[in-house]
């Protein structure tokens, strides 16, 4: 089994993201961390996204075996909220908690166990050369209402990043209302309802060769991609040519042409990155 590994920081003071590797208890992954709504940072200068995505990090990292994603998950979620109620965070209210997205498989000999929660993405992909979308991006739907209206503010004349995000943070609160309820996404962000809105699963190992992990940060621009082709497809495709390193390095270069996030529109010029590509 080979196992190849990037994370990059993008923008932000610090890399919120988390490569997650145990080959003791044969588990792997990535985290991606989400500040609060409403700025903080420890004495260390650590946002509570970079706490909750390492708190996983170095959950199971430390862990001899892992029986069961939903206990651990469950564990996992009380540790971020006695972390929280530490540094005297409302927990009742939903734009100050820290949480993280995962993506993370368990590799057994006949199969693969997986969890997911957020917009972080897991693909199975078979000799065959078929890509399996294991997960959906949570977040995706939601998102699209703040991006669709980015796109009507350029339309407009408005050009640059700073009065483009400023105008859709009132979207992107209302998106953090939603965090594990039915009309929004799961995460880990230490609520109690978090455990009910993870999503997870196990398929066999017939004809596996690659399983690719990745935080949204390396979702490829959908610009790039035609509408006849399928965009996860492609995207695994550029990853598996090139490397994950290869593929994270274009990327981040492409995003250099657009400073301002207008030929692809985002909320940020470039977003942590960070995956994992595992080949059988």
């Amino acid at each position: 089994m080979k196992i190849e590994t990037v994370t990059c920081k993008g923008v932000s003071e610090c890399n919120e993201d988390a490569v997650i590797i145990n080959d003791n208890s044969s588990v792997y992954g990535v985290a991606d961390g989400a500040s609060s709504i409403i700025p903080f940072f420890t004495q260390e200068n650590e946002t509570g996204g970079y706490i909750a995505s390492n708190l996983v990090k170095n959950y199971y990292e430390s862990l001899q075996h892992c029986d069961s994603f939903l206990d651990d998950f469950a564990k996992i979620n009380m540790q971020l909220q006695t972390k929280m109620k530490e540094y005297h965070i409302d927990t009742s209210k939903k734009e100050q908690l820290w949480g993280t997205a995962l993506a993370l498989v368990k590799i057994s000999p006949n199969r693969i166990d997986f969890i997911q929660t957020g917009d972080c993405m897991i693909f199975a992909v078979y000799d065959s050369g078929f890509v399996r979308v294991l997960t959906r991006a949570q977040t995706e739907f939601l998102e699209g209402v703040a991006i669709n209206k980015w796109k009507e503010l350029i339309d407009k004349g408005i050009h640059k990043q700073k009065d483009l995000r400023e105008s859709v943070e009132d979207v992107l609160l209302s998106i953090r209302q939603t965090s594990n309820t039915f009309a929004g996404y799961g995460v880990l962000n230490g609520e109690n309802d978090a455990v009910d809105f993870i999503e997870f699963g196990k398929i066999n190992r017939n004809g596996l060769k690659h399983l690719v992990i990745v935080t949204d940060g390396l979702f490829l621009p959908k610009e790039c991609v035609s509408e006849q082709d399928c965009y996860w497809e492609v995207m695994i495709s550029k990853i598996l040519s090139k490397g994950l390193q290869a593929y994270a390095n274009d990327l981040i270069e492409l995003e250099a042409t657009d400073p301002e996030c207008v030929r692809y529109p985002r909320f940020k010029m470039s977003d942590d990155k960070t995956g994992v590509w595992i080949t059988f």
